[in-house]
């Protein structure tokens, strides 16, 4: 039986970085601090606190699941919820079933959909769904949107947004610009392209996929220069799950 160093090392380089008996591993992204998702836990904690029917489960999809790092965090903060991961990579869930099984995770549905092109996924509803990383690799974001807002009230939303200056391309009335991608990567989108929308379509794409409010929690550029980038909520009603 191979040992859990060289179980690691069978699925070649991680992005991810996690501890294993004491002794860190995988690659240099640490979770734990990350204040898109430890934001969302505190947020939707104190939600289910004062929510009448907070002791129902939850269920979160959360799409683009990647290596499992902030799956992993949502499903230790909700142990009783379902959570949903949807990523389009098969070596990305393998990894992710690798590094919950262990810390013995067990509340985590692993589903591999092309969230450009969903075949199953959004056939059902869910509570809430958390999308950090993945809007600004889809072609067809207010496609993407509008199946969201379908099927749940809520949405958690991080993407790169562009520039006023840099909207060289409009389509179907939102304008943007095109982001080059490298299928080969794990943290690329698997098509050619994909388009990021400015600001405002952003937000019209929000408005017409059916959200009725929209909060702006924070923009910041990034550390690599891809450009500035937007975390926000939607929800199809004048409810928030926001406290603060």
């Amino acid at each position: 039986m191979s040992s859990i160093r060289e179980q690691i090392e069978s699925f070649g380089t991680w992005i991810t970085r996690f501890d294993v008996e004491g002794v860190e591993s995988g690659g240099t992204y640490d979770p734990s601090s990350d204040q898109r998702v430890c934001r969302f836990i505190a947020e939707l904690r104190m939600y289910k606190l004062q929510s009448s029917n907070g002791d129902r489960p939850l269920r979160i999809l959360e799409c683009g699941s990647f290596e499992g790092a902030q799956t992993a965090m949502l499903a230790q903060a909700f142990p009783h919820a379902q959570i949903i991961a949807v990523d389009v990579r098969q070596d990305s869930i393998r990894k992710a079933k690798f590094l919950h099984s262990l810390r013995t995770i067990t509340n985590i549905q692993y589903l591999q959909d092309d969230l450009d092109n969903p075949q199953f996924v959004f056939a059902e509803t869910y509570d809430v769904i958390f999308c950090v990383g993945l809007l600004y690799h889809l072609r067809d974001p207010a496609r993407f949107l509008a199946r969201a807002c379908a099927a749940a009230p809520f949405l958690w939303v991080w993407s790169l947004v562009c520039t006023e200056a840099e909207a060289v391309v409009s389509e179907n009335g939102y304008r943007g610009r095109m982001l080059a991608e490298t299928p080969d990567h794990p943290l690329s989108g698997i098509g050619s392209k994909s388009f990021i929308p400015t600001i405002s379509s952003l937000a019209d794409m929000l408005w017409n996929a059916g959200y009725q409010t929209i909060e702006l929690l924070e923009k910041v550029m990034t550390t690599n220069g891809n450009g500035p980038a937007l975390l926000l909520q939607a929800q199809r009603g004048s409810s928030s799950f926001r406290t603060t």
